[in-house]
């Protein structure tokens, strides 16, 4: 063992916390090309689509985890909902659509988590992946969550939590194949609630 080298957890620590970003440093503007697919951040051009496409995401949490999810699908301003993800600038809302075209295609939101009482920006946690079944196995979700990891590494973000919900059939396993083949050095964890 090399003396000079070695390090204490609290030294080890201390260098995590001091290359965190404070929530008003992250930049949440992306806008990344992959041959005919784009994903970008979110704008008020996408709000109406995200808007239903996260209504019918919620609806199908919902029925598998209605003791978790209580939306009531009537009466809630699915729009308002869209456009306060996108002004919470230390978040990540994503959408894939073909370059010139504007039909979304499926949609990506990572929040980020604070340490207590400051604000610095700890961890991510992606609960909301969708994309609409006649482009789903086309690489889409891959694609949205590279992106969204690629970020989370560039803004110093280095865990980040995937959320599923049992009953969902193959979004487990979706993240499963997924985790074992991501490279970027990030602190990756499935939970499955």
């Amino acid at each position: 063992m090399d003396l000079n080298k070695t390090t204490t957890n609290n030294e080890v620590q201390s260098d995590s916390l001091a290359n965190l970003k404070k929530v008003n440093e992250i930049n949440n503007q992306l806008y990344v090309e992959s041959g005919d697919l784009v994903v970008c951040s979110a704008n008020e051009s996408h709000v109406s689509e995200v808007a239903e496409l996260w209504a019918n995401h919620a609806s199908i949490q919902q029925l598998n985890a209605p003791g978790r999810y209580a939306f009531k699908a009537e009466g809630k301003d699915w729009q308002a909902f869209v456009r306060r993800k996108i002004d919470k600038k230390n978040n990540l809302l994503l959408v894939a659509h073909k370059k010139g075209e504007k039909e979304v295609m499926g949609f990506l939101y990572l929040q980020t988590i604070t340490l207590p009482a400051s604000e610095l920006v700890l961890k991510g946690v992606i609960e909301d992946i969708y994309t609409k079944p006649q482009y789903r196995k086309q690489g889409i979700a891959t694609k949205l969550l590279n992106v969204a990891l690629e970020w989370a590494y560039d803004e110093h973000i280095k865990q980040v939590d995937f959320v599923s919900l049992p009953n969902i059939k193959g979004l487990s396993e979706f993240y499963f194949r997924f985790l074992k083949q991501f490279k970027l050095d990030l602190n990756l964890t499935l939970l499955t609630v």
